[in-house]
């Protein structure tokens, strides 16, 4: 594509024909293009100002943390899988040789043995596609219904849109599973954590108390508190607040986004180390300025202002950066625990923007 070009200038019937990589940079060009100047401000126990509402006075809506990588529904398998086999030169070819066949005039043999030998490897290769998209089926379910822990009781993420805005209407409710989006907390909560997944540091946070709900990957939004211990996966792109440790530093091990197996130090500012406790982290006000979402790995650049005693918020802003960002994909490691805020959610994280398009074998 040249430089310059609106990606939306592109050809829907071209799109159709574009190779995987082709569509993957396209979608790049489009990503980068629908980004510019799209910003985002989240609010941490601050109520969103009139400027922040859209046009219905609701909160802005981000991405719901549920991912999806399988190609296919059940609706769409059979006429999608057959537009990717007929899109292969070889299987046109043969279909056009299929249908000289019912030609009187040029028939050599018979139509009915061409077409049970097309037809045998059409089958035989959507079965075997079909087989590989329920696995990322159940590889999507496994990572959207993984546990996680979010502040709750009386702590409300201001950032939420109200749980009907999340709920589809008519008959496409019988498939829906409701996000708890309405609740006090990030998500659907299901008590305290039980004992065989308590850990021996979780008194000093306050797992115990209640003060944190037990809820799923799914059900996460923009602007949650989530709670993070040794070995947890990171379930969103979460700005680090506080740590087990006195400096408020952690270890994660990013194998899965960059393949590296040694461990990368993060660290959480000095105005925000001391949040030690439900409460304190309840109690702790700010707004975070961050930059659109995009899939540069190693950059991230924005802001925090903390609102002072005074009821005012500071005229000093602490930049933040990449040190301070824990990725999706990433595990927390050698660290007891750690708390963040949610900045980006599903298709919004970095992880899932480098992800691209399953692509298709040809």
């Amino acid at each position: 594509m040249a430089q310059g070009a609106s990606p939306r200038r592109v050809p829907w019937i071209k799109r159709l024909f574009m190779s995987p990589a082709s569509r993957k940079r396209l979608a790049e060009a489009e990503a980068a293009e629908a980004a510019v100047g799209a910003r985002r401000t989240v609010y941490v126990n601050v109520e969103l100002p009139p400027s922040a509402l859209d046009g219905h006075g609701r909160a802005p809506q981000y991405p719901a943390n549920q991912i999806r990588t399988a190609k296919y529904t059940v609706l769409s398998f059979v006429p999608k899988n057959l537009f990717e086999q007929f899109r292969r030169a070889a299987n046109m070819y043969f279909l056009f040789l299929l249908i000289l066949q019912f030609v009187p005039a040029v028939t050599t043999g018979s139509p009915g043995l061409s077409a049970l030998a097309l037809f045998t490897i059409v089958f035989l290769t959507m079965a075997k596609d079909g087989y590989e998209d329920s696995r990322r089926s159940a590889s999507d379910r496994e990572a959207n219904r993984a546990p996680a822990f979010v502040l709750g009781n009386s702590w409300v993420n201001t950032n939420k849109p109200p749980s009907h805005f999340f709920r589809p209407r008519g008959i496409m409710r019988l498939l829906w599973s409701d996000s708890g989006a309405g609740g006090t907390a990030g998500g659907a909560g299901l008590g305290v954590a039980p004992a065989a997944m308590t850990h021996a540091s979780d008194v000093d946070i306050g797992i115990e108390s209640g003060a944190w709900l037990r809820t799923e990957w799914r059900h996460l939004h923009v602007g949650d508190i989530v709670l993070l211990r040794d070995g947890d996966a990171v379930p969103a792109d979460v700005l680090l607040l506080s740590t087990s440790e006195d400096d408020g530093s952690c270890f994660v091990e990013t194998k899965n986004l960059d393949g590296e197996t040694n461990l990368k130090a993060k660290a959480a500012l000095a105005s925000t180390a001391h949040l030690v406790s439900p409460p304190r982290l309840a109690q702790f006000t700010c707004t975070v300025d961050a930059e659109p979402p995009n899939t540069q790995l190693y950059s991230f650049k924005g802001s925090l202002q903390a609102l002072s005693a005074g009821g005012s918020f500071s005229k000093t802003k602490e930049p933040l950066g990449v040190d301070n960002l824990l990725l999706r994909g990433s595990v927390v490691r050698n660290t007891a625990w750690t708390a963040g805020v949610i900045l980006f959610t599903g298709n919004d994280t970095k992880i899932m923007m480098n992800a691209g398009e399953t692509p298709s074998k040809r």
